[in-house]
């Protein structure tokens, strides 16, 4: 995943831990302003969505759990993905469980959006989605799911230090404890499988790397508040002092890719099928790397963003079956031409059985080229191309939320080379069942 890396260096790893934006606001030299309307307006059609499909996850008659997050991935479909922005604590007033408007916050960009996702706050949007029945509970369920680190067990305090920056150090045993999720990569069929890495994360350390360019940290919505919040974060922020904040030894199991993509003699790869059947969905599965194996820009990840880190991308799992000539997916393949310019095809995969039961993976992705176009042509075939659609037909960025079977997206063919199995540092999947 070096292009998710490269977003990973751009936001200190998603929170910590991976997906990040697109600045297209005004920037001072310790802050940035953001565009207040625009937020207003983000929050307000958030909230009107998600009561939309609130209702929709209650009157359907879903037949399982697989069918509910299929569902929601649908409903989720080709929204962009955001580089930067994507979760901040926008308005929110600390303490409070609904939301209530009003107060500053050192990252003032939406807590939940529905215009724009990386690959974390995708996760986290579909999960308030499956454990709410209305959008007062949906606003209590987001800030579970998202905060409890750094002295705030239950989630209600919102702050960018209560945040759970760290998926492998913070976000996975919250939900964990908060009975979200069961951490399954070790357990039943998988067990004999499964493997263990270990990160030091310095979450102090963290927070002080990222006062190098602090103008992409702190971002308010009112720009008389940009120097109490950089000064908030240059002084509070750094001397936090919670339990393990300094230095914690985190290890996680995860599933070796080399056992769920069998390479060939022909240096193609083939699925474990009975491997990739035994995994429990629907559920959170994260790509695990060696954190000493992990460089961006030939320095290792910690000497990057201040810490270590085992996790650095994320999405949802579920089951989903085929009729025979149905089309699974769209598959992209990106390569350079001879001119060096990228040049990105789009096959569709089709079920070619009497049925296709698939392992479905549903991931906000940065792969695709920046700034490419996502849509349909007039002959009904899609595109991921540099040209917008002609006749204003409407289109999306290439770079969205996508969804494909989980073994596609482990053995992607893009610019010469199976990029997440050939890469070293990316070790396996941890999987973390949907309660």
């Amino acid at each position: 995943m070096n292009k998710t890396a490269r977003v990973i260096l751009l936001t200190l790893v998603f929170s910590a831990a991976g997906c990040g934006g697109d600045p297209e606001q005004e920037n001072t030299r310790d802050y940035t302003v953001l565009d207040a309307t625009n937020y207003h307006q983000n929050v307000k059609d958030a909230r009107a969505k998600i009561q939309t499909l609130i209702t929709a996850l209650q009157t359907n008659s879903f037949q399982n759990a697989d069918e509910r997050v299929a569902f929601i991935s649908q409903q989720l479909a080709d929204i962009p993905y955001l580089a930067e922005g994507a979760m901040g604590e926008g308005d929110w007033q600390p303490g409070s469980s609904v939301y209530q408007s009003g107060a500053s916050h050192v990252k003032q960009d939406p807590l939940y959006r529905l215009d724009g996702l990386d690959c974390q706050t995708l996760v986290q949007m579909a999960m308030g989605l499956l454990y709410s029945t209305n959008l007062a509970e949906f606003d209590k369920t987001i800030l579970k799911v998202s905060y409890g680190a750094a002295g705030n067990p239950h989630g209600e305090i919102v702050r960018y230090y209560n945040r759970n920056n760290f998926v492998d150090g913070d976000w996975n045993p919250i939900n964990q404890r908060n009975g979200f999720l069961t951490d399954v990569t070790s357990l039943g069929y998988l067990a004999p499988y499964s493997a263990t890495t270990t990160v030091d994360i310095t979450r102090q350390n963290w927070f002080l790397f990222q006062q190098k360019n602090l103008a992409s940290t702190v971002r308010v919505l009112d720009g008389t508040d940009g120097l109490f919040m950089a000064n908030r974060f240059m002084q509070t922020y750094s001397w936090l002092n919670f339990p393990r904040f300094d230095l914690e030894r985190v290890s996680i199991a995860y599933i070796p890719k080399e056992k769920l993509a069998l390479k060939q003699s022909t240096g193609s790869y083939q699925p474990d099928e009975a491997l990739l059947h035994s995994i429990p969905t629907p559920a959170v599965v994260e790509i695990v790397r060696d954190a000493k194996k992990w460089t961006i820009g030939g320095k290792n990840i910690k000497d990057v963003i201040g810490s270590e880190l085992s996790i650095s991308h994320m999405g949802l799992l579920y089951r989903q079956r085929f009729n025979y000539g149905e089309v699974i997916y769209q598959k992209i393949t990106c390569d350079y031409d001879k001119q060096r310019q990228k040049m990105c095809g789009v096959t569709p995969v089709v079920c070619e059985k009497g049925q296709c039961n698939e392992l479905m993976f549903v991931h906000a992705t940065d792969a695709r080229p920046n700034d490419y176009y996502w849509y349909q042509q007039a002959g009904g075939s899609f595109t991921c191309s540099f040209q917008l659609p002609a006749n204003g037909a409407g289109y999306t960025k290439c770079n969205r939320i996508e969804r494909e079977p989980l073994f596609d997206y482990l053995t992607e063919y893009q610019y010469g080379a199976y990029r997440n199995m050939d890469s070293p540092s990316i070790v396996g999947v941890h999987i973390e069942k949907l309660n």
